[in-house]
Formats: C-alpha cells, structure tokens, sequence
C-alpha cells in the first residue's frame, strides 16, 4: 500500500509544479518563450524600456510593438514570460513596469474614431 501512496503523491507534486502560476509562465512555458526571443524584444524595445531611458512609447505600427503582439498572443504569459527570464543585469537595465505598460499599450485595441461610431 506504500508504492501506491507514493505514486498519488508524486503524482499530486507533478501537477501542482506543471501548473502555470498567474505571474508568469515559470515551468509551464510553452516553446516561444525562449532566451532567443526575450533577446529580441529586448533588442528591438530597448530604447523604450530602459531605466536610463525613458522615452515616448512607439507607434503602433514600429517593429517593436509588432513583435510585442506577437509574442502576447504565441508565447504563454507573453511579457511576463520574458521579464521572468531576464537576469540580474537586464533587471537592473530594463524597467519590468515600463516592459508591462508598453505590452498593453501596443496589444490595445484603439478605440473607434467618432465619425465611425454607430448610433
């Protein structure tokens, strides 16, 4: 009776680990989440998420925020993922407030223009 107390138990730990917590996609992040990708955003967001920097937001269109809605909608926990991914040195040269502000302004959709709006 011991080997299957055990196996409910390994099995009880397995699935609370695999879960994917509501902060981030720690172990359950799915294949888009990947240094490489976190390397690009930063590449192409950099300017606008430095702590050092702090500039405008880009236009809608720029590659960056391109990339941002792409990432929100392939990679499980989208900027999240990438702010967990990020090391002591990027945490000090990224603002991760700025990184979550700029993922929600570039995956917002714009509201209707007033002459488009129905009646």
């Amino acid at each position: 009776m011991l080997t299957g107390k055990t196996a409910v138990l390994l099995l009880l730990v397995v699935t609370t680990i695999s879960l994917d917590p509501v902060n981030g996609c720690w172990l359950a992040c799915n294949n888009q989440c990947k240094v490489r990708r976190k390397n690009h955003i930063l590449l192409v967001c950099g300017p606008y998420i430095l702590k050092s920097n702090p500039a405008y937001p880009p236009t809608k269109d720029h590659l960056c925020c391109e990339e941002l809605r792409t990432l929100q909608t392939n990679a499980k926990g989208g900027m999240q993922c990438v702010i967990d991914m990020l090391t002591r040195d990027e945490m000090e040269e990224y603002d991760t407030t700025l990184m979550l502000n700029l993922a929600r302004y570039c995956t917002k959709v714009p509201s209707a223009a007033p002459h488009e709006v129905m009646v």
